[in-house]
């Protein structure tokens, strides 16, 4: 079993609440990833299906995995900043893991599902420590994914075919547009909580890590 931790970490004046993981049979330095949360007003928090389920296949991958809860989610303090002010939970979930004792900070992955695929992408604009960027049913129908047009790190994006807030012909558009390195696909019959297709997910999140493998992950 993955040795498990809840602990808190700094973000500025605030304290931010997560579950770091480690494999047991962990191989030290080890790759490590951060994985982001969809939107807390409507429920979401790290301990979401997407998120759990991108966290597993990550830990079988030998990855010490951090999931944390955005301000004002679960036990974190601060309240909820927009999508802005959660740009600074992930730098600070970012800095806390790169400081693990284990963790190489040369192999990192940034992860986001709905939401929180949002908020880590665009933290990883002013963060080139992560280097593979997974995005889960980025959310198109509600927020900008532009900045993704000067991302030249290898990134995934997915989704479903039937997601309610991030379109199919938007995706294929996005990820038409957006430079190489790069992976996307389209889930046919997934919709945008993927209640049942989550092995899907990794199997994909695998594929692309698989393309585009860390030195050693």
């Amino acid at each position: 079993m993955p040795e498990r931790r809840d602990v808190f970490f700094p973000c500025g004046s605030i304290a931010l609440e997560g579950v770091l993981e480690i494999p047991d049979d962990s191989r030290k330095p080890s790759p490590a990833a951060v994985i982001c949360h969809p939107h807390p007003l409507y429920g979401g928090n790290m301990y979401n299906n997407v998120t759990s389920a991108l966290k597993r296949g990550l830990l079988e991958r030998g990855f010490i995995t951090l999931r944390f809860n955005f301000r004002g989610t679960g036990r974190s303090e601060g309240s909820h900043g927009e999508g802005v002010d959660e740009e600074q939970d992930v730098r600070a979930a970012v800095d806390y893991l790169s400081g693990q004792e284990g963790v190489d900070s040369e192999r990192l992955v940034l992860a986001g599902y709905s939401f929180g695929c949002w908020v880590a992408l665009k933290a990883a604009r002013h963060d080139h420590r992560p280097k593979r960027l997974v995005g889960i049913s980025p959310p198109l129908d509600a927020y900008d994914f532009d900045f993704l047009m000067d991302e030249t790190r290898p990134k995934l994006l997915v989704a479903g075919d039937q997601d309610f807030i991030c379109p199919k012909t938007k995706l294929e558009e996005l990820i038409r547009k957006i430079p190489e390195p790069k992976a996307g696909k389209i889930l046919p019959g997934a919709d945008h909580f993927h209640s049942g297709r989550e092995d899907e997910l990794v199997k994909e999140m695998n594929a692309f890590l698989d393309t585009y493998p860390l030195d050693g992950a």
